[in-house]
C-alpha cells in the first residue's frame, strides 16, 4: 500500500470520528435516543481522535506523552465502547468486570512506561483491548442472538470480532517480531495497511452500533404498540390478536382457557386516595400477576381495572389447571398489600375462568363466558375464582 499517505489516512479517520461523535451527541441530546449510550460513544470517538495522532501533530510533544497517549487512549476507547454496548443492550455485564480488566490494563501500561520500555505498555494495551473486545462480542451475541436471524447477528458481531482478531494479531506481533522496542520509542507512524485496517474496523463498529440502536428503536416502538403504557401488560388490541392466534391453534388440538380479572372496589381506591394511588394499584397488581403466571401465559389489560389472562393448556378440556393458575394469582394479590405512602392498601380481585369454543374464530364467546363467571364471582362476595361448570359445552361446539 505504498500509494497511501498515512498522515492523510489518519486525518480522514479523525474526521470520521469527529462526525460520528457529533452524530451520537445529536441523537443523545437533541432526540433523546439512547442518551447514555450515545454520550459514551461520542466520548469514545473523541478519545480515538486524540489517541491516534495525526502525523506531525504530536511531533513536538514529550516522548513519554507521545508513547502514553495512544496506549491509554486505545484502552479508554475499548472501555467506553463496552459501556455503551452495556447500556444499549441492557446487558447484565457487571461494571466490576470491566473495572478489573481496565484497571489492571491501565496499571500495566503505567508500569511499562515507568520502566522505560517501549514494548511493555503497548503489549499491556493490546492484551487489555483483546479482553474488552471479547467481552463486547459476548454481549452482542447474548443481546441479540435468538432475537434476530443468525445472518444479522453474525454481521452485527463481525466488526467486534475483527477488533479481537486485530488485537490478538498485534499482541502476537509484539511478542514474536524483534525490534519493536526501537520502533515504538522512535515514534514512527503505523504502516499504511495498519492505519487503513484500524479505520475500517472503527467504521464497522460504528455501523454495527447504529444498527443496534435502530433495532432497539424498533423494539421500543413495538413495545409501545402492543403494551399498555401504565402497567406493561398487553393492550386490548394485542390481546385480541393473541386470542385469535390461540383460537386458530385450538383447531389443531392446542387448548387454552381465559381468566377474566377485575380488581375489587377499585373506584374506592381512586376516591379515597387519588388517581395516583389507583395507578400504583394497577401496576402493583400486574407486577404480582406477571410473577405468578407461567412463561406461556399472556396477560392483557382489557380496560380500566379489568384484565384477562390467556392460559394455554396441555389438554383442550384441562380447566382445572387454569383454575389453579387463577387461584394462585388471587391468593398472591390478597397476601401482598400495596404500600402507598404511609398506608397499606389491601387489594383483592375477582376471577372468572372458562374454556373457549372451537368455532368461535375471534374468541368472543369464550370471553363472554369468562366474563359471566367474573360477574358471578363478584356477586358471590368478590375475592374468589369462579369456574364455568359446563366443561363439555365450553370445550367446543
Amino acid at each position: 500500500m505504498e500509494f497511501l499517505d498515512v498522515p492523510t489516512v489518519l486525518k480522514v479517520s479523525a474526521l470520521f470520528n469527529l462526525m460520528a461523535a457529533l452524530a451520537w451527541l445529536t441523537l443523545a441530546q437533541a432526540f433523546r435516543i439512547a442518551p447514555r449510550a450515545g454520550r459514551l460513544m461520542a466520548a469514545g470517538h473523541l478519545v480515538r481522535i486524540v489517541s491516534q495522532g495525526c502525523g506531525d501533530c504530536t511531533a513536538g510533544w514529550p516522548a513519554l506523552l507521545r508513547q502514553a497517549l495512544p496506549e491509554f487512549g486505545l484502552l479508554a476507547c475499548a472501555v467506553l465502547l463496552l459501556l455503551a454496548l452495556r447500556r444499549m443492550l441492557r446487558s447484565r455485564l457487571r461494571l466490576r468486570h470491566i473495572a478489573w480488566v481496565s484497571g489492571i490494563g491501565a496499571f500495566a501500561i503505567a508500569a511499562g512506561l515507568a520502566s522505560g520500555s517501549g514494548l511493555a505498555p503497548q503489549l499491556a494495551s493490546a492484551l487489555s483491548v483483546t479482553l474488552l473486545s471479547a467481552l463486547a462480542v459476548r454481549e452482542v451475541v447474548r443481546g441479540i442472538g435468538g432475537r434476530l436471524s443468525p445472518i444479522i447477528t453474525a454481521c452485527t458481531t463481525l466488526p467486534f470480532a475483527a477488533l479481537v482478531a486485530l488485537s490478538l494479531a498485534h499482541t502476537a506481533e509484539l511478542l514474536l517480531v524483534p525490534g519493536w522496542d526501537d520502533h515504538i520509542l522512535s515514534g514512527e507512524l503505523p504502516t499504511p495497511a495498519r492505519a487503513v485496517l484500524w479505520f475500517v474496523v472503527t467504521a464497522g463498529i460504528t455501523l454495527s452500533l447504529i444498527a443496534l440502536m435502530i433495532w432497539r428503536l424498533i423494539t421500543r416502538i413495538q413495545h409501545l404498540t402492543y403494551r399498555d403504557p401504565l402497567t406493561g401488560a398487553m393492550n386490548r388490541r394485542a390481546f385480541e390478536q393473541a386470542l385469535i392466534g390461540a383460537q386458530a391453534q385450538l383447531q389443531r388440538g392446542h387448548g387454552f382457557a381465559l381468566a377474566m380479572i377485575d380488581i375489587d372496589h377499585f373506584k374506592r381506591i381512586n376516591d379515597e386516595h387519588g388517581h395516583q394511588a389507583g395507578d400504583a394499584a394497577l401496576q402493583h397488581c400486574v407486577r404480582i400477576w406477571q410473577a405468578g403466571l407461567r412463561e406461556v401465559d399472556r396477560l392483557g389489560r382489557i380496560g380500566g381495572e379489568e384484565f384477562c389472562a390467556l392460559l394455554p393448556l396441555g389438554a383442550p378440556a384441562d380447566l382445572s389447571t387454569a383454575a389453579t393458575v387463577a387461584e394462585r394469582l388471587r391468593s398472591s394479590l390478597a397476601a401482598q398489600p400495596l404500600r402507598w405512602k404511609d398506608t397499606e392498601l389491601a387489594l383483592s380481585a375477582s376471577f372468572g375462568v372458562a374454556l373457549p369454543v372451537t368455532s368461535d374464530a375471534a374468541g368472543e364467546i369464550g370471553l363472554a363466558r369468562a366474563d359471566a363467571e367474573l360477574y358471578r364471582a363478584k356477586a358471590e362476595g368478590r375475592n374468589r375464582v369462579c369456574v364455568a361448570a359446563d366443561l363439555t359445552g365450553m370445550a367446543g361446539a
